[in-house]
């Protein structure tokens, strides 16, 4: 039976430390394609997030922690936060003493430490600040003021200092929102998304496999984070990266090699992909 394969982007595809995604993940994608797999990237990242992906050898994309898929080049899912949802958001970070950015479908848009986060995070090889900010305007990374009043937002990230806590946050926001950690690394500030709380990445799972008519044990899911956990639990297969949370790992069926360590190679190997 062809198996549908959902794979998130950071820390999965996208490996900071290199600032793109392996070569033994690019290859196994390609010959996992070949041998008739569909292939998704399931993400976090919103639409002008991905801009860098959206030409890659995939099948499609959900976006947004499952709030926008695209299947075959149509979007078949549309569910952006409203415009008072997004603000509100805003001003809980803000009184948090936290930093963020709203991602939408043109660009993510950051307040001051958001930016420099983001540009740490992109910065790769670059090794000047005008390098670095390259990297970040690449990805669709940009200043607040320039989002437009009619962009549509699909989350908004939260980006705390070391050493402080999210659970501030989490107790102020309503219960129609879900707060997920995503990164907790000790060389950027943790980061946490804001999301609509009906929608996880399994929603925008199930809406490819209904365009496909495909069951759910043909289903295979990828990550390393605790936004990845709905996918993992949801999936014939899920299966956590080596360097993911431990809450992730604990969620999978299995856990393949670190990223670094051709983590997605290993996996396809062990699924019978390529």
């Amino acid at each position: 039976m062809r198996k549908y394969v959902f794979l998130d982007i950071d820390g999965t595809l996208f490996s900071p430390e290199l600032g793109r995604v392996p070569e033994s993940a690019q290859e196994a994608v390609r010959q996992a394609r070949e041998n008739g797999a569909k292939v998704f990237l399931c993400t976090g990242r919103c639409l002008a997030g991905c801009n860098k992906y959206l030409r890659a050898d995939v099948d499609g994309f959900v976006f947004g922690a499952g709030s926008m898929v695209y299947a075959e080049r149509k979007r078949i899912y549309d569910q952006p936060l409203s415009k008072e949802d997004e603000d509100l958001l805003k001003q809980l970070i803000h009184a948090a003493d936290m930093g963020y950015v709203a991602e939408g479908q043109a660009g993510g848009y950051c307040d001051e430490f958001g930016y420099d986060v983001l540009m740490r995070y992109f910065a790769g090889d670059a090794e000047t600040g005008d390098e670095r900010r390259r990297n970040l305007w690449d990805n669709c990374f940009y200043p607040e003021y320039y989002e437009h009043p009619e962009e549509k937002i699909y989350k908004v990230c939260a980006y705390t200092r070391h050493g402080t806590s999210f659970e501030k946050l989490r107790q102020s926001i309503p219960d129609r929102f879900t707060l997920t950690v995503t990164v907790r690394d000790p060389e950027f500030d943790d980061c946490a998304e804001i999301t609509n709380a009906s929608i996880t990445k399994a929603t925008g799972i199930q809406r490819v496999l209904d365009y496909y008519g495909a069951s759910i044990e043909d289903s295979i899911g990828i990550g390393d984070s605790e936004n990845d956990i709905p996918m993992i639990r949801f999936c014939g297969v899920g299966i956590a990266m080596g360097n993911a949370m431990e809450a992730a790992k604990k969620a999978a069926d299995w856990v393949t090699t670190p990223i670094l360590e051709d983590g997605i190679r290993n996996a396809f190997l062990k699924y019978g992909l390529i």
